[in-house]
């Protein structure tokens, strides 16, 4: 007797010292016995039983994960109506870029890249000249392209006060001029998150980075101060009326064209392989097409008087294999497109002509999509066309994009601390790479 009362003695004691979990999916006696499953973060499953459990619990967590970050996203596009931030929703487009789109592209991305220049801290001055340079080149840029779209827009309106101007400018030339500061201006963009990664990662004042990526931030600034005096002479050809002054512009352009070019081998190239991937040469009448392949070599291919008949070289072989039945050679100048001779009068719509480029290639990439394109474009079109003191703040609101006003003193909104935090994000507290990008409250996404 003593001993049965013993026994239930001590049964009462374990029962008290290790009750049941209360959140326990099954209990614990109705398990069968079994190997057990060592998981992630010392949780013990026994196997079989609660296999089930596992998946649903993994499939709950998911769940609540990723309504968590739709909740993060959806609550800082409210909160952040300074400066819209972009997010991995944003499906960027992989088809070649047209002109039209890429210069709305190029309104949002040169005022946003200032911006980011902006907010980057260049003290001591001595030290971030080229900063400085880069912050000025982009200041007076974003005005001209604003100039820019604004009478390309009115071209394809036929609203120019001189309609015989778009025959002086080449399609070409549109396209390089275009092509070169979409990619500068996407450049001075990378490098400025190169420079606040470094500093973040060597725990350094920008001050002290800045002096490494000097020649790479002059190179990018330089690139689109030459691309800017050659956009105001393509303005000059559309407003001023004296035509010898617009010839003159003219001029300007082709001796600077294949300077860059040279400079830039692979936009060379890309522009000599582009395809016409929206049928622009369709537009055009057949018998001005016929007339540019029947056009005569430039003067520099003449041979000189006193060369001799028999030095000339044989050009049996280029004429055998071309199709023009008088037995002439077409000539197509080295590096251009397929819009060679081809001159703005020739095609009206920009949409239509391409560009070596797609919106994913690109910094801030989401302002060259054609989503973007047909959002902004009717209402940058017309703030464009009016006279107001408010310009700077609708344009900013249009673009989705903070005022100019002085440095952004938010996470969310300040350049050089959003790339820190990404940075940061990247790594666990250790150093070590985190094997699953977590989610960033302040930058609103993963």
């Amino acid at each position: 007797m003593a001993v049965a009362v013993a026994h239930a003695f001590m049964r009462s004691i374990r029962g008290r010292s290790s009750p049941p979990p209360a959140t326990s999916p099954s209990p614990r006696a109705s398990s069968p016995s079994g190997p057990r499953t060592l998981l992630p973060g010392g949780l013990v499953y026994e196997s079989h039983a609660d296999t089930d459990v596992m998946a649903q619990q993994q499939q709950q967590d998911q769940q609540e994960q990723r309504r968590r970050s739709s909740a993060i996203t959806i609550t800082s596009s409210s909160t952040n109506s300074a400066e819209q931030q972009p997010t991995s929703a944003v499906v960027l487009d992989d088809n070649l870029l047209s002109v039209a789109a890429a210069v709305v592209g190029l309104v949002a991305s040169s005022h946003r890249t200032f911006h980011d220049v902006q907010d980057i801290n260049v003290a001591p001055r001595t030290r971030t000249a080229s900063l400085q340079k880069l912050q000025a080149a982009l200041k007076s840029f974003k005005l001209t392209v604003q100039l820019l779209y604004k009478w390309l827009r009115r071209f394809e309106r036929a609203a120019l006060p001189h309609p015989d101007r778009p025959a002086l400018v080449e399609v070409d030339a549109l396209i390089v001029m275009v092509a070169e500061v979409t990619d500068a201006v996407s450049e001075a963009g990378n490098v400025l998150v190169d420079v606040v990664r470094s500093a973040a990662r060597d725990a350094a004042r920008i001050s002290d980075v800045v002096p490494e990526y000097a020649a790479a931030i002059v190179s990018v600034s330089e690139r689109i101060e030459r691309v800017e005096h050659l956009i105001s002479k393509l303005l000059t050809i559309f407003q001023i009326s004296s035509l010898p002054e617009a010839t003159a512009a003219r001029a300007t352009i082709d001796a600077a064209l294949p300077v860059i070019m040279a400079e830039n081998a692979s936009l060379a190239e890309s522009i000599r392989s582009m395809p016409d991937v929206f049928s622009a040469r369709a537009l055009v009448d057949p018998s001005r097409l016929a007339a540019v392949l029947a056009r005569p070599p430039p003067g520099y291919s003449v041979p000189a008087p006193t060369v001799s008949r028999e030095a000339l070289p044989d050009y049996s072989a280029a004429t055998a294999s071309n199709t023009h039945p008088d037995g002439s050679v077409t000539i197509r100048p080295l590096g251009w497109s397929v819009f060679a001779s081809l001159t703005m009068a020739d095609l009206g719509i920009l949409s239509l002509v391409p560009l070596p480029f797609c919106a994913a290639e690109l910094r801030y990439g989401e302002y060259y999509t054609e989503a973007f394109f047909r959002r902004v474009d009717p209402q940058l079109a017309e703030l464009m066309e009016v006279s107001s003191k408010s310009k700077a703040a609708r344009l900013a609101g249009i673009l989705g994009s903070r005022s100019e006003a002085a440095v952004a003193m938010t996470d969310n909104a300040n350049f050089a601390r959003r790339v820190g935090l990404e940075l940061e994000n990247e790594r666990t507290r250790d150093g070590r790479p985190r094997p699953r990008v977590q989610p960033n409250v302040i930058i609103a996404g993963p």
